[in-house]
């Protein structure tokens, strides 16, 4: 499959290497993370650090949405071009939100399923990241947002049997609010992910 897109605008790639930029940050923003949950003795340097990254994407999404604004001429639909961005920095957005409630909390240790998810929010990150190089790179896009997927189908699937567990086990009232909204804000970074998967099919049926 080759998308002729590619070839009629090919002056206005300067977006794809602002996407990929954007899903590369939320690579980093992952990262960082999975390092949070594997050792919260660094949680408040960890946070910061996140935090500074979702800055960062802030500032790529604005200047994403400033430059369509100002472009005649896009390489895909304008719309496209919009939602792909905000989808990029809500992805990069629930990992901050995970990893500033994990300190603000100040838990006691992580539950075993919250380092799962977040491997599984940095796996899909990565795929993310692939996705949306190959819109102008590589026109095998399919198994990368086959595997975002996959990675949010096991992501819920954990959460909601660490929710049961967490209603069946804990006696503090207060830890299972903490936990509850620590792990559905984890499930959800995996849900953005699958947001921009399903964008980035969109363009493809589009532009095929």
């Amino acid at each position: 499959m080759r998308l002729r897109f590619l070839k009629i605008v090919p002056r206005e790639e300067q977006f794809f290497d602002m996407f990929t930029e954007l899903a590369g940050l939320a690579v980093e923003a992952a990262t960082e993370l999975t390092k949070l949950v594997k050792d919260i003795r660094h949680a408040p340097r960890l946070a910061r650090k996140i935090k500074d990254i979702e800055h960062r994407g802030d500032d790529l999404t604005h200047e994403i949405i400033d430059k369509l604004n100002r472009s005649f001429v896009t390489p895909i639909e304008r719309g496209d071009v919009h939602a792909l961005a905000c989808a990029l920095d809500e992805v990069i957005d629930y990992i901050e939100v995970a990893g500033h409630k994990i300190n603000l909390y100040q838990l006691d240790g992580v539950r075993h399923e919250a380092v799962i998810v977040a491997e599984l929010i940095l796996a899909s990150t990565k795929n993310v990241e692939n996705a949306v190089r190959s819109l102008r790179r590589f026109p095998d896009v399919k198994p990368h947002l086959l595997e975002i997927n996959r990675l949010e189908e096991e992501a819920d699937h954990i959460c909601r049997n660490a929710l049961a567990n967490l209603l069946n086990s804990e006696k503090d009232a207060v830890a299972i609010i903490k936990w509850k909204e620590i792990l559905e804000v984890l499930e959800g970074a995996t849900d953005r992910c699958e947001d921009v998967a399903n964008i980035v099919d969109g363009v493809i049926v589009k532009n095929a």
